[in-house]
């Protein structure tokens, strides 16, 4: 990083492509989140799939974070390398390899990891028992999102009973979550989408119980579904990621019945330069698929109304709708990101900044670790 933005350096002389952090508006949004569930039964694990940095989730587990969450093995290790050691893998773990290191990991580390299937918990317990280690298990249960997850019901019943028999495991409660319905823009159609899948994680919960087995913790939820997680009162942990950095696809959400907006800052950019102008409506920037993803579409240029965003290839996007009269090469232009998480994770760093003047910069610590 020897080309890396130094401390007092203005935010409009940095090199681009760039990710930037508005340190400011990721203060407010921690905050926000800790008023909004200050009161409540609910804790908060935020998932660092989001910012997959170590100095972001100090600044959550400051703000009174149970502990963060983690998508793979790999940001797991990141987190627990930095002295962040209360972590839940939120995907099955699998494989030898994989094996190997989640057992190594569980010495070091308060580990909880989710599963969803006997033979998998059965390698689990015999992976961590040879290392001498323990490990808490989570069991996911399919609520809707149709990905990983048993049956909602009787299975999540008969896991727990497995995970309590196995030695070198404790059963640490269930997973319930649903990603697709936290980015429903109308509000009462994705609050009925947060009933929905909640009953079925009750009704799981409930069996669980029935046979004679406590269920500590009720974990799910995100950024989408906070209000609604508040108001329905069943989860008793959540795993929103999103809030601390934003996106064109969080801003599109109705947070309440009456329409409002999403509570949470846009806090970070893309900052991009124009390199060509062509025509006299089309600007060309710096700014490709390799500096913005495109799965929730392109991103979302700030403060030319008017303006859209197309992909011109790896390294290149197009602005349409400008006038004639703005925006030269070498101009700076910004650009909220679609989607946050899988954007962050095209860049090595992140450059932050306070007052239009950076402030620090982060390594993206964990970015790439989808191992």
């Amino acid at each position: 990083m020897s080309d890396a933005p130094l401390p007092g350096q203005s935010r409009d002389t940095l090199d681009t492509p760039a990710l930037v952090l508005d340190l400011d508006r990721l203060e407010r949004n921690i905050e926000r989140m800790k008023r909004l569930l200050s009161g409540s039964a609910l804790a908060v694990r935020p998932h660092v799939k989001t910012h997959k940095s170590p100095e972001v989730a100090r600044r959550q587990l400051a703000a009174g974070a149970r502990g963060v969450c983690c998508a793979k093995l790999g940001e797991a290790e990141v987190m627990a390398a930095a002295g962040i050691d209360d972590l839940l893998v939120t995907t099955p773990i699998a494989g030898r390899a994989k094996l190997a290191r989640l057992a190594a990991l569980a010495k070091r580390a308060r580990l909880s990891v989710v599963a969803d299937d006997g033979v998998a918990i059965a390698e689990l317990s015999a992976a961590v028992s040879a290392a001498g280690g323990s490990l808490t298990v989570v069991i996911e249960v399919n609520v809707g999102q149709d990905r990983c997850g048993v049956a909602p019901g009787p299975e999540a019943a008969r896991l727990a009973q497995a995970v309590a028999r196995l030695p070198g495991l404790r059963f640490g409660g269930l997973q319930g979550y649903h990603g697709r319905l936290q980015g429903i823009a109308r509000y009462e159609t994705r609050r009925s989408e947060v009933r929905a899948a909640l009953d079925r994680l009750l009704d799981s919960a409930d069996r669980v119980r029935a046979a004679g087995i406590e269920v500590p913790v009720l974990t799910g939820g995100g950024t989408g579904s906070v209000a609604m997680d508040l108001e329905l009162r069943g989860l008793t942990e959540l795993q929103p990621g999103s809030y601390v950095y934003m996106d064109a696809s969080y801003g599109k959400l109705e947070w309440d019945a009456q329409g409002a907006p999403i509570p949470f800052e846009q806090s970070i950019m893309i900052l991009g330069s124009v390199v060509s102008r062509p025509q006299p409506a089309r600007a060309v920037l710096d700014v490709g698929w390799k500096s913005a993803s495109s799965d929730s579409g392109p991103p979302v240029p700030v403060g030319l109304a008017g303006a859209s965003f197309e992909f011109a290839g790896d390294e290149h996007g197009s602005l349409r709708g400008i006038e004639a009269t703005q925006l030269r090469p070498g101009d700076l232009v910004e650009l909220v990101p679609s989607h946050c998480d899988t954007t962050v994770n095209l860049y090595d760093r992140i450059v932050v900044c306070r007052g239009g003047e950076v402030v620090e910069v982060w390594p993206i610590a964990a970015r790439g670790r989808s191992q």
